[in-house]
């Protein structure tokens, strides 16, 4: 077989709102793309995977020839990554001008993102994965949209490629389990109305893809790829208000069968995205019971993100928004009561509220009502775990516009600061206390001693440990204290006759004056001989110190 047979996978990372693809995490669309030139009779040694991490390091210049490279990318919900940075347009831009000699193809945001034409690209607004099983055959249709009973044999067949992921095995795998929203009229910048037609993957399909991945070594996963987890296998027969009602038995059957495969030791992370607070409202019992279900199938500490956008009442008329600011504190308590049980220190799955500013109908006055929503859910002493505040990024196909004044500007960036100041720092605290266990941490930056962590989960708040720790190194990690937006930690256990005095100054309820303490008196031979030195140290806390001989 000859070098122009060779395919390039190009991945410069995803960020959507029902898809991360930035690492840890690993999106569905390369595994597609590899998974669909397999079935097509590609031989997968033929098949290279690179990211924009690789491309980086060569200027942006492809060495080898290939008869077609796919790219994915592009961000609708840009964030910050700590360790990483997602590839931006002008990556993209520079990889074509200076790979002229290659056939680009490029799928989803990414395609609608690059600015002008370019000899060598193909635009595909159809889906790259059906679009790569044509390639290989004949001259396909860049509209083309694949069908589940195509993707589902592609799921199995691309799982291989994490394997060709610089982080692998300590990676997270997206999972898809439909596409499109199902509500029945949409919110006004949604980017999901794209997808005319609701249409679910079987649970089988779903577990076999899973496994296909557990085979390689992956064992951290998040069912993502969805609008409205609560919807999965509604059958679209009876609406409230433009909600479907849930069928639980879908929801409780598939998270039943991920929970076996979680006592079994096959997964380590499973975490889940995005509910509708519409559908928790308009349907509590079923919400409630698919939750439960839920919560015990995931992992500590998960995050189930709603969609609030705002709390302002003309907000929400004009963009047909799903819940008001009472609603929004009944469905947080219904939450916290399915899902707020501890495991290790940490709530099991709390809700998580997404804001968005630069709606049509906005004002001055608007964020007035988010903050004085979220001070009374911390006022009756409910959780949540992320409160995400972030500007309208239009997507393409909404004709949604982002076009706010300054004066709007600076009373959302007022607000903002009040709700990280007020709220979010109360509930860092209260979701991980000292003592709370983190699992399958990962080491990402090291900087004047202080190592910046994050665990390989989803909405990985960021972790630092006083000490120096190889980048890429996996652990345990303890909760000993907190910081405005980030949480204070050391590795798991903690070793009282050799932690540095800089560690023991980290942890809560010691200092700079008791670490000097403990340092002139060590070693320890027993908890008996510590004195008063941790009689401030909370409970939980102290069952993570030990002392070695």
């Amino acid at each position: 077989m000859s070098m122009a047979k060779r395919y390039l996978i190009l991945d410069f990372y995803v960020d959507e709102p029902a898809c991360f693809g930035v690492p840890p995490f690993v999106s569905p669309y390369p595994r597609y793309i590899y998974g669909a030139l397999i079935d097509a009779g590609v031989n997968s040694d033929m098949i290279d995977y690179l990211t924009v991490d690789n491309l980086r390091l060569t200027g942006f210049k492809i060495c080898s020839f290939y008869k077609a490279v796919f790219i994915i990318g592009g961000a609708v919900v840009p964030g910050k990554y700590l360790g990483q940075k997602i590839g931006d347009t002008a990556e993209i831009e520079k990889t074509l001008l200076n790979n002229t000699d290659l056939f680009f193809v490029a799928g989803g945001l990414a395609a609608l993102q690059i600015a002008g034409s370019h000899n060598n690209l193909q635009s595909v607004n159809g889906d790259i994965e059906q679009y790569a099983y044509d390639f290989v055959y004949s001259v396909p249709d860049p509209s083309k949209l694949r069908l589940y009973r195509d993707l589902d044999r592609w799921a199995i067949a691309g799982a291989g490629l994490v394997k060709k992921h610089p982080h692998f095995p300590n990676v997270i795998c997206e999972i898809e389990t439909y596409r499109g929203c199902p509500r029945s009229s949409h919110c006004s910048f949604c980017s999901e109305h794209i997808f005319k037609n609701i249409v679910y993957r079987e649970q089988q399909s779903i577990l076999a893809e899973i496994d296909a991945l557990i085979e390689t070594d992956v064992s951290r996963f998040r069912i993502g790829r969805q609008a409205d987890i609560l919807a999965y296998g509604s059958r679209l027969d009876y609406f409230i208000k433009t909600f479907p009602r849930p069928c639980v038995q879908e929801v409780v059957s598939l998270f039943k069968e991920l929970e076996k495969r979680k006592i079994e030791g096959k997964i380590e992370v499973l975490n889940v995205d995005n509910a509708n607070p519409g559908t928790v409202c308009h349907f509590e019992q079923e919400s409630f019971d698919i939750l439960q279900a839920i919560a015990s199938a995931v992992t500590p500490g998960d995050t189930l993100p709603l969609g609030v956008e705002s709390l302002d009442p003309v907000v929400i008329a004009r963009n047909n928004l799903k819940v008001d600011a009472e609603t929004l504190i009944r469905v947080v308590k219904l939450m916290n009561s399915a899902g707020g049980w501890r495991e290790e220190g940490i709530p099991k799955l709390l809700p998580g509220v997404n804001l968005i500013h630069g709606l049509p109908g906005e004002t001055i006055h608007s964020f007035r009502y988010n903050y004085e929503t979220l001070m009374d859910i911390l006022s009756q002493g409910l959780l949540l775990r992320r409160i995400n505040i972030r500007s309208l990024v239009p997507f393409p196909t909404t004709g949604m516009v982002y076009n706010a004044s300054p004066k709007v500007i600076n009373r959302y960036r007022y607000y903002r600061q009040l709700i990280r100041d007020n709220v979010d720092a109360v509930m860092l605290r209260g979701v991980f206390p000292s003592g709370s266990l983190l699992r399958s941490v990962r080491a990402e930056q090291v900087q004047n001693g202080v190592t910046y962590c994050r665990q390989i989960a989803s909405y990985a708040i960021t972790v630092k440990i006083k000490e120096e720790i190889s980048t890429g190194t996996v652990f345990t990690a303890a909760v000993c204290g907190h910081e405005p937006r980030s949480l204070r930690a050391f590795r798991n256990p903690l070793d009282i006759n050799s932690a540095s005095t800089r560690l023991l100054e980290s942890v809560e309820g010691i200092g700079k004056k008791r670490a000097g303490t403990i340092v002139l008196n060590r070693p320890y031979e027993n908890s008996d001989q510590y004195g008063d030195s941790f009689s401030s140290v909370p409970e939980l806390l102290k069952k993570r110190i030990v002392f070695k001989k």
